[in-house]
């Protein structure tokens, strides 16, 4: 054999495996970029997956939270509703014609067992009806047992009865508030059917 055989050989041979090398690489090449490939599918697939359960629970926290507010504001406007109902019998209550205003006070007073002691007017009803008031409900108790008092009381009306010590308070504002609790729910069936 001749070196350019050998050569002839050599550079054979130096082809083959280049040849041969070249087409490993590209196989191994096209491999990892289907393996990237499917690889990168199934994360772009996981990741909107992901992203799509993110937003239904952003969506779903955001609509938890807007109905929350709108039964706190619903709530609120009920409430509302409510303090102005309470607010308008105080309203009624104060305009009524004085006559029968003294009529209710007389019996309002003539209620209270043992009735006796100083009653505690507002200012403008101690002027008004002060006198009168002590007056009726002394003829009906067929005796001296109440009196006005010099004090007054900041009051929409109704009056406070005073016996040394103990005070019972027949305000306009008390007695709407011992009737509250009772009243509301009542007062919101009519108001919100």
């Amino acid at each position: 054999m001749s070196i350019e055989n050998i050569t002839s050989k050599i550079l054979s041979d130096a082809q083959d495996y280049a040849n041969s090398s070249l087409m490993n690489a590209e196989n191994t090449k096209q491999e990892i970029l289907n393996k990237a490939e499917s690889e990168a599918e199934v994360i772009i697939k996981t990741e909107a997956e992901k992203a799509a359960n993110d937003a239904v629970e952003l969506k779903n926290r955001r609509v938890s939270a807007a109905e929350l507010q709108g039964r706190k504001m619903l709530l609120s406007a009920k409430q509302e509703a409510i303090k102005k109902s309470f607010d308008a019998a105080i309203e009624k209550l104060k305009a009524m014609p004085e006559d029968e205003y003294l009529s209710f006070l007389v019996q309002e007073i003539l209620r209270i067992p043992n009735c006796e002691g100083n009653i505690v007017l507002n200012a403008k009803d101690r002027e008004n009806v002060g006198e009168r008031l002590v007056k009726a409900v002394n003829e009906k108790l067929g005796a001296e047992k109440v009196a006005l008092s010099k004090n007054t009381v900041n009051t929409s009306g109704g009056f406070v009865l005073k016996r040394g010590s103990v005070e019972i308070n027949s305000t306009f504002e008390t007695l709407l508030d011992s009737m509250r609790d009772e009243l509301t729910s009542e007062i919101a069936n009519v108001l919100f059917k």
